[in-house]
This record gives C-alpha cells, sequence and structure tokens, in this order.
C-alpha cells in the first residue's frame, strides 16, 4: 500500500514489474504526474534540494553534471570527477570551500579547478569525447561541454534546470568573460585610440592607466580577501572603458595645447595642460565614484561590493592618470600625430581639425537660433519622455539566456514534461501544535491550491491534503469516492501516524512540520517573470487574507520563486533611490566647484535628460526594467555627468576672459568639444563589446551603458550652448580659481 511502503525498492528487472510501476504512480496522479514523471510516462525528474551557500550549490552541480557525463560516455565509469585529482567532498561534507573558481580542500589545501579548468580525463573515452567536440580545443575546460543536446546510448536524453544550475551557468559565463572580454575590449580600444591620435603615445598611455588600475583594484580585492561575485567580474571591463577617460582627456589637451603653441619645454606644455584638467579631472572622477557607490544602497552584499570596488576603481584610474601619463609625456619630445603636424605647419584653419570646426558651428547655430532650438528640444523631450508611460518592472533569468544554450533548453523541455522549474513555497502556520489535525484548515488548503492551480504560470502543486487524500483512497481499497480528506481530526491523526511509518518519511517533513502545526505547499511555476511571480503571489495574499481570516492561520513565502522575486524587487527599487540620491550627490559636487547652484543645476540638467531620454525610448519599445537595465543607469550616471563637468568648468573660466557669452561658449566647445567626443566614442566602443559577451546580463547592461554615453554626449554638446545662451551665468569662483592655475604656471 501507499501508505506503508516505497513504490519502488529497487530498479524493476522485468516489464512486469515495470507496468506495475507505472500503474501505482498513474493511480495517484496529484502526487506524482507533472512532479516526478510526465504525464506521457515518458520522462521523470529527480528533484534535488542543495543546502544554502555558494560551497554547496557549485560542488553539487559539477558532481551532478559529472555522473551525467559518465551515463553518456564522457567520462569513463570511474565516479570521478574527470581530472582523476581525487573525489569532491561527500555530498554532506564541508571540509573545504568554493574561493573563486576552484574547490579547496581545508584538510591538505589540494585544489580541483572546475569552472575555468576542471582538467581532461585520463582515460580512453575522455580522449574521444575531446575528439568529437564535447570538450574544449585545449581538452581542459567543460564550459562548454552540454549534456542535453546528445543522447545516452540507450536513447535518453538528460536535462539540468533549476535556480542553482542558473546560478552556477551564469558564474562560469561571467568567468569566461574575464578571459576573452578584457583582452578583445583592449584590442577595441587600441583600434579607437589609434583612429584618434595615430600614434604611439596616444594608445600606450592610456592603456598603461587602465592596467596599472585593474592591477591595483583586483589586488586590493585579494589583499583584503573579498570573493568575487558574478557582477564583479564586469569591474575589469568598465575599467577600461570608462578609467580611460582621464588619460585621453590628457592626451587630447597635450596634443591641441602643442598644435597651438611653439613651445618646446615639455615641462610647460604639461603643466599649463595639468593646471586647466586637474580640477575638472578630480571632480569628475569623485562624481563617477559617486554613481558607483551609490550601489551602496542596494540589498544584496554582491552589488555594495561591486559598486565600492568599482568607485575605487575610477579613483585608482584617476590616480595613475594624473602621475603616470604627465610624467611621461614630459619625457617625451613634443609630438602630435602626423596630420595635426601638417595642420599646424599650413596653418589651414583657426579650430583644431574637422571635428572642432563642426562642433563649433554647430554651437554657434543652436545660440543664433536658441529660441527654435530649446522648442525643437523640448518638443523632442516630452515625445520621447512620454514613453516612460510604458515602463514596467519585469525581471527573468531564463529568458535573458541565448535560445538553444543548455540552460533555455533544459528549462523549457522541463516547462513542457512536467508542472514547472521554479518552486514557490507557502508556509501556513497555525500558531497552536495539532492546529493541522482540522479538517476546516486541511479543507482551506485544499481549496486554496485549487485557486493556485488556476493562476497563469503555475503548473501545479503539492500540499498535506494531497498525501493525507491519497492515503485516505488507499486506506477504503482504492475506491475513487475515498480520495477526498478525512473528516475528522481523530483521521487525520491516524493517517499522518500511518504516513510516519511510510516508506519514505521524509516526505511528511517535507509538507508538515513535527508538531503538525506549519504546513509547506509546494507550488511549481512554469516561469521566473517577476510581474508572473508577483501575480501569483499577491493572489494568493489576497485569497489567504479573506480565506483563512478568524482562523488564526499567518501565510509565508519561500523559495526560488519569491527569493527572485524579493532580490528583483529589492534591487530595482533600491536602485532606483540610489539613482535619485546619485544625482543630488552630482548636484552637491558642482555646487562645491562652482559656487553657484545655478552652474550645479545646469551640470545636472544634461544627466536627468538623458536618463528620461532612454527611459522614455525603453518605454516606447516595450523593454521591461530588470536587474541590467536598472543597473546600466546607474553606471551611465556617474560616467555621463563628467562631459558636462569639463563643459561647464571650462566655460566658467572662458566666461571670465570674455564678456561675451556666446565667445565664451565657443571657447569652451573648441577646448573640450573634442575630448569630449572622444571620451564617449571611446566608452560606447568599449561597452559594444559586451554584446559578444556569454553572459545574458552583461549583453544589456553593454547595450544601455553604450546608448546612455551617446544620448549623454549629445545632451551636452546640444542642450548646454542654448541654456547658456539664454541665462548667460558667469560664475565667477571656478573662473578666478582657472585663472590662479594659468598665472602659476
Amino acid at each position: 500500500a501507499l501508505y506503508n511502503e516505497a513504490i519502488m525498492e529497487k530498479p524493476p528487472e522485468t516489464e512486469a514489474e515495470v507496468a506495475a510501476i507505472r500503474e501505482q504512480v498513474f493511480a495517484y496522479p496529484d502526487l506524482f504526474v507533472g512532479n516526478l514523471v510526465s504525464a506521457d510516462g515518458k520522462a521523470t525528474m529527480i528533484r534535488v534540494k542543495i543546502k544554502e551557500g555558494i560551497n554547496f550549490r557549485y560542488q553539487s552541480y559539477f558532481q551532478i553534471k559529472g555522473i551525467l557525463a559518465a551515463e553518456l560516455g564522457s567520462s569513463g565509469s570511474s565516479g570521478k570527477w574527470p581530472n582523476q585529482q581525487g573525489d569532491w567532498p561527500d555530498s554532506g561534507a564541508d571540509d573545504g570551500e568554493w574561493k573563486g573558481n576552484k574547490w579547496s580542500k581545508a584538510k591538505d589545501d589540494t585544489a580541483a579547478t572546475v569552472a575555468n579548468d576542471p582538467g581532461a580525463a585520463a582515460d580512453a573515452s575522455a580522449d574521444k569525447a575531446r575528439k568529437e567536440g564535447e570538450w574544449s580545443s585545449d581538452g581542459q575546460s567543460w564550459g562548454n561541454f552540454t549534456i542535453s543536446d546528445r543522447p545516452a546510448a540507450n536513447g535518453d536524453y538528460f536535462y539540468m534546470a533549476g535556480r542553482p544550475v542558473i546560478e552556477v551557468t551564469s558564474g562560469q559565463y561571467a568567468l569566461e568573460d574575464l578571459s576573452t572580454m578584457v583582452p578583445l575590449l583592449a584590442v577595441t580600444i587600441i583600434i579607437v585610440l589609434f583612429v584618434l591620435f595615430r600614434n604611439l603615445r596616444g594608445i600606450l598611455l592610456p592603456l598603461t592607466v587602465v592596467a596599472v588600475s585593474i592591477i591595483w583594484t583586483m589586488g586590493t580585492m585579494a589583499a583584503l580577501n573579498i570573493p568575487l561575485y558574478t557582477i564583479s567580474t564586469m569591474l575589469p571591463v568598465i575599467l577600461v572603458a570608462v578609467g580611460i577617460g582621464d588619460a585621453l582627456h590628457i592626451v587630447s589637451h597635450y596634443e591641441d595645447s602643442v598644435v597651438e603653441s611653439e613651445e618646446k619645454d615639455t615641462r610647460i606644455i604639461v603643466s599649463g595642460v595639468m593646471s586647466k584638467l586637474a580640477v575638472p579631472l578630480l571632480v569628475t572622477t569623485l562624481t563617477t565614484a559617486a554613481g558607483f557607490l551609490s550601489l551602496w544602497w542596494a540589498e544584496m552584499p554582491p552589488f555594495k561590493i561591486f559598486g565600492v570596488f568599482t568607485a575605487l576603481g575610477i579613483i585608482f584610474c584617476w590616480l595613475a592618470s594624473v602621475l603616470i601619463v604627465p610624467a611621461f609625456l614630459t619625457i617625451l619630445k613634443p609630438k602630435v600625430s602626423a596630420y595635426l603636424q601638417r595642420r599646424r605647419s599650413l596653418r589651414l584653419h583657426s579650430e583644431n581639425g574637422l571635428l572642432t570646426r563642426v562642433l563649433t558651428t554647430m554651437a554657434r547655430f543652436l545660440m543664433k537660433q536658441r529660441l527654435f532650438a530649446s522648442l525643437v528640444i523640448i518638443a523632442m523631450t516630452v515625445a520621447i519622455g512620454l514613453g516612460t508611460k510604458g515602463l514596467e518592472v519585469d525581471s527573468s533569468w531564463i529568458s535573458d539566456f541565448k535560445k538553444g544554450s543548455e540552460v533555455e533548453m533544459s528549462n523549457t523541455v522541463l516547462n513542457e514534461k512536467f508542472d514547472g522549474t521554479v518552486f514557490l513555497n507557502i508556509i501556513l502556520d497555525t500558531q497552536q501544535p495539532g492546529g493541522l489535525r482540522s479538517p476546516l484548515i486541511l479543507e482551506k488548503i485544499a481549496r486554496m491550491q485549487d485557486y493556485i492551480d488556476t493562476l497563469p504560470g503555475v503548473g501545479g502543486s503539492l500540499s498535506l491534503a494531497d498525501y493525507l487524500k491519497s492515503t485516505n483512497k488507499t486506506f477504503h481499497s482504492e475506491d475513487p469516492a475515498y480520495d477526498r480528506l478525512p473528516e475528522t481530526p481523530e483521521e487525520v491523526g491516524s493517517y499522518l501516524y500511518l504516513l510516519s511509518l511510510s516508506g519514505r518519511p521524509e516526505l511528511l517533513n517535507s509538507v508538515i512540520d513535527y508538531n503538525d502545526q506549519q504546513a509547506n505547499v509546494t507550488v511549481s511555476i512554469k516561469t521566473d517573470h517577476t510581474q508572473q511571480l508577483k501575480a501569483i503571489i499577491d493572489g494568493v495574499k489576497a485569497w489567504s487574507k479573506r480565506e483563512f481570516a478568524g482562523t488564526g492561520v499567518t501565510v509565508h513565502f519561500a523559495g526560488s520563486a519569491n527569493n527572485a522575486y524579493i532580490w528583483a524587487d529589492l534591487l530595482i527599487k533600491s536602485q532606483f533611490m540610489a539613482i535619485l540620491l546619485s544625482k543630488a550627490g552630482i548636484f552637491l559636487m558642482a555646487m562645491l566647484l562652482f559656487r553657484s547652484p545655478t552652474a550645479a543645476l545646469f551640470t545636472v540638467i544634461p544627466v536627468a535628460l538623458s536618463s528620461l531620454l532612454v527611459a522614455g525610448v525603453t518605454g516606447w519599445m516595450r523593454i521591461p526594467l530588470d536587474v541590467s537595465t536598472v543597473l546600466a543607469a546607474g553606471i551611465a550616471i556617474g560616467v555621463g555627468v563628467d562631459y558636462a563637468v569639463h563643459f561647464i568648468y571650462r566655460y566658467a573660466a572662458d566666461r571670465q576672459k570674455e564678456a561675451d557669452t556666446e565667445k565664451a561658449t565657443l571657447a569652451a566647445m573648441r577646448a573640450v568639444g573634442k575630448p569630449i567626443v572622444f571620451n564617449a566614442f571611446v566608452v560606447t566602443a568599449g561597452f559594444s563589446v559586451l554584446a559578444l559577451s556569454q553572459f545574458p546580463p552583461h549583453i544589456k547592461i553593454g547595450y544601455f551603458v553604450a546608448g546612455y554615453m551617446l544620448v549623454s554626449c549629445l545632451a551636452v554638446l546640444l542642450v548646454l550652448p542654448v541654456i547658456l545662451a539664454f541665462f548667460k551665468p558667469r560664475l565667477q569662483a571656478t573662473a578666478r580659481l582657472q585663472m590662479g592655475h594659468e598665472r602659476k604656471t
């Protein structure tokens, strides 16, 4: 009988035994169909409950994947992980820990590299697997090995899905990105710098700065024993793309100074450049760092650490820029690109190149036609900004994975065959021991399940009520009329006792506690989209509040579905707050720099306008706000404000010399317009490289930050000339500071 023996004590040996098991399983569909076996009887699921912690998650994942690989004939039959360096710890052991991409055993301090370099099998089957392409070309990495697209010898297919699989796979992708994205990004930056400067120093100096900064930052993390979370793998990419800005400004201003002056003493040239850039470089560094530090208000430790160390890396980039670049430029002879040399000798134009001529011509037109330009800008802002009404928060890790990837394929197949791969645990507390023996409470639990099963995205549910119904049916000779709950507390108590003596008493422990006070209802869900998870959780809350009123029952939520919803909700809400705080911080820093609330407001306007425009386009395109898009907004605000600071600061200095606002604005555009475009071009190219990433969130962040950079650059170069033409601020405090630097020079 179901209540006192296991359905399958041992694997069946005959077709008759298989048929008997199949008959018994399908006689209790509420317990098994959609939960452990598919409705067509062609698939079965092994559900593994993993202890909390990265150690257990990675250990279990790779052990299970190794078992399945052996079933596929890819790693022999030794039962060991294919590196042949020894077994993993026992499933319940805790004699080591996961560090970075290695499992370190505490006893002998040996390590088996798993995520990036688990090693190659020594047996013939592994050699065969490598030849067939199951291993990577170097015969070492399991990063590209998949189990879901090839059958075993008997034709069976294996799939792995669930939250731990997503997290481990994401970690693998992120680690692989470290070894591929950074070199690819470096090559891209080299090409861009060559196009911009056409000389070796214009390439090597900025790259040296970011290389030193990455070493300092990652070294600090290692020295402090800070773990490398998945999101932290983006840190080197961000430093390469963003940290290069200070060095780029110095080199660009240096070349302009060499072109404009006949001075041969490099010390005087470099000193003049640094006197003009010292304050804006420091302020832009602080504002960028403040943008990343806003992640401190995120609820999750990985994002706090990412924000703090990215801010530290940005500061290291500034420090390396002001120490390394001026030092080398002072040692080297004054030299610019061949094109600029020819232009200087011919004296063809008063502007520094074609780009500068285009920018100053554009600024002159905007100021002359400031009324028309302002109306066009306002109209476009309103039209695009209306798209924000279409914004909605919705995050999904599964939908981020590429079609055909192992995770996406496994999740799709298991959702088709079973009730779902995302689980919501609803904990019902009766507040008193023995409270779950009440037929009234049990009936309400059963009715709650009936309601839950009607919700979109829900595949099925399992609770104590299902076990009691099945036991009642079994106890009455399989009579379908008794496939219902027992009618008295005494019957409930008797059935609970019988279940506790069954072949698998631990199953009872998964639906009820020892005191018969708390019940666990497990809901299987076919999606991890936060909007649908929210609808399910809110629906259960509303139903429970109404139906359990007066019973004393309280309802709590747990499980991967609840964690995914809470995680995304907390992060997105905290990021919205962080974005607002970062803009307030930018305003205060600009106040300290310019000593003028008007100038501070002018600095914030392009940043706020960029956020509004990108949000509007996102809304019009019906792109949901998720963790990646909101994180990208925080990154872009810290970086995009640099353009406004450089422009306003330079305008303030020139406004002190020029009584005419138009001349001061044109002088500012002439001085910093080209470096701003160069910077935006480099950062956009850098983040666009992330489109080739294997890690889905990196791809979204790359697209969005690149878009933000372009919009921020255009906002500064188009909007600030119009605003300055209307208000004509003098900003004398900053100008006096600038004049002081020039007199010292």
